[in-house]
């Protein structure tokens, strides 16, 4: 398959997403007491800012993990649409969250919402590099096997993360929401060409 349109679809599919965000923040209802209104959707706008960081750190993950592969097959191109499916998916859980916060209703629930929507992108990333990376089915011949073994531990690890993420947003959405923050940061490092020995 051609790897270039795969590559040049899934960009508008994390360009789309990343987009609709904005729209997970709900217009004020009442203007005589604006200031008011727009200071009550901070918790909106935290939502937005974390969702924002984590599409555009996973826009770039994908980058690095596509171009570590030389070639793509069908079996490969139906586990990124699983992938992309999963992205477009996060404003839903994002207004969510930011409006169950905002009026402190349902914030359980709203947290675990997203917590299973990130999970399930979790393992979405993992099956794409496993099955990718399984006895270097699609990798450039130039990438090392010790880079190769590190990427399947890390990704090993973040699905981990964010399976537990889900009893922390059953505990606290906010410390949940901060926890989710702190995971882009991690995912930021690059798990797919981190080297050994790299700081």
């Amino acid at each position: 398959m051609n790897k270039s349109r795969v590559e040049a679809f899934s960009d508008g599919v994390f360009a789309i997403a990343i987009t609709l965000l904005v729209l997970t923040i709900a217009q004020p209802t009442r203007y005589r007491d604006l200031t008011h209104e727009l200071a009550t959707r901070w918790p909106s706008f935290a939502a937005y800012v974390v969702s924002f960081a984590v599409i555009g750190i996973m826009w770039l993950n994908h980058h690095s993990l596509f171009s570590s592969f030389g070639r793509i097959d069908r079996g490969l191109f139906y586990l990124n649409l699983l992938l992309l499916l999963t992205i477009t998916f996060l404003p839903y859980p994002t207004g969510v969250l930011g409006e169950a916060l905002a009026r402190g209703q349902g914030a359980q629930t709203a947290a675990v919402f997203y917590a299973v929507t990130m999970a399930v992108n979790a393992y979405a990333w993992a099956a794409l590099w496993l099955y990718g990376s399984y006895r270097r089915r699609l990798l450039h011949a130039g990438f090392p096997e010790e880079e190769r073994a590190l990427a399947t531990l890390l990704f090993t690890i973040g699905v981990i993360m964010y399976t537990l993420a889900i009893g922390v947003a059953f505990l606290n959405a906010y410390v949940f929401l901060a926890l989710q923050a702190a995971f882009a940061l991690y995912y930021a490092l690059d798990p797919v060409t981190r080297r050994p020995g790299d700081r």
